[in-house]
This record gives C-alpha cells, sequence and structure tokens, in this order.
C-alpha cells in the first residue's frame, strides 16, 4: 500500500511541476515596434517620367515614414508586429493625417532580404503577395534625380 501511496505522490509531484515550466515566445506573439532587420532606409525606382522620386521608406524602432513623389509623408505610430515567414513580417500602427492622407490604423506585409525591401497592405499581400512596384533598395540617403532626400 505505501508503495502506491509512493508513486501517487510522485506522479502528482510530476505533473504539478511539469505544469509550470515556462514557455518560450512564439512567432505568432506580436511585439512592440519594429524588428531589427527591417529598420533602415530604403527607395524603390520610378514607375514614369512624371514621377518625381521613387517611393522612400524609413523605419526607425518607433516608425515606419512613407514618402511618395507629389504625395504627404505617411507616418506610420504605435507599431507592433509579428513575423509571418522567412524574411516576412506583419506590421500594424496608426497613420496621423496628414493633407488629403486620411489617416488610420494600418495593417502591412513587410518583406526583408539582404538589400531587398518590399511592402504593400496585409490583405492585398494575402491574396496576390507583392507586386514589382512594392520592391525598394536599401539606400545610405535618397535621391530625387541629382538632389538628396531627408
Amino acid at each position: 500500500m505505501r508503495k502506491i501511496a509512493k508513486l501517487a505522490m510522485t506522479a502528482m509531484t510530476v505533473l504539478l511541476v511539469g505544469g509550470t515550466v515556462s514557455t518560450t515566445a512564439s512567432a505568432a506573439t506580436w511585439h512592440k515596434g519594429t524588428p531589427k532587420a527591417l529598420r533602415g532606409k530604403y527607395q524603390g525606382k520610378r514607375t514614369s517620367s512624371v514621377q518625381g522620386f521613387g517611393p522612400a521608406y524609413t523605419l526607425t524602432a518607433k516608425k515606419f515614414d512613407i514618402s511618395e513623389s507629389n504625395m504627404p509623408d505617411q507616418l506610420v505610430t504605435h507599431l507592433k508586429y509579428k513575423k509571418i515567414g522567412t524574411h516576412l513580417y506583419r506590421l500594424k500602427g496608426h497613420m496621423a493625417k496628414s493633407g488629403f492622407v486620411l489617416g488610420g490604423n494600418m495593417d502591412y506585409a513587410v518583406y526583408r532580404k539582404g538589400k531587398t525591401f518590399a511592402s504593400t497592405g496585409y490583405s492585398y499581400h494575402k491574396k496576390h503577395g507583392f507586386s514589382k512596384y512594392d520592391y525598394a533598395k536599401k539606400v545610405n540617403h535618397f535621391k530625387d534625380g541629382g538632389a538628396i532626400l531627408h
């Protein structure tokens, strides 16, 4: 009888201690800010001769700034992200109202591998992926023909 009682007590102890072991963060966890892998400056190519300069993206720890020719700056703050694939992140935040850009909650799919960067709306990405116009390259400074931006 004592052997059965000791065995039962050992089994209960193992179950209780085993159930309290902490788990590590999973890929589905939302994190504040932007991932270090995405931070930097990126500039896309011009898509027409009418366009002054290609889209320019700046990612810092706490903001995502999008500048496009003939458009007001689009500043996204209060960011959070989660990794959704290899070199692929989902980035959410709040865009500030600026000019005719209404602002509001934004949801992006962002890709970065090496010097290649791509960004598009998350719901569009789920259906269609990235288009050739969504891609940009890492730069040290932005260019507008011969002029330097930012």
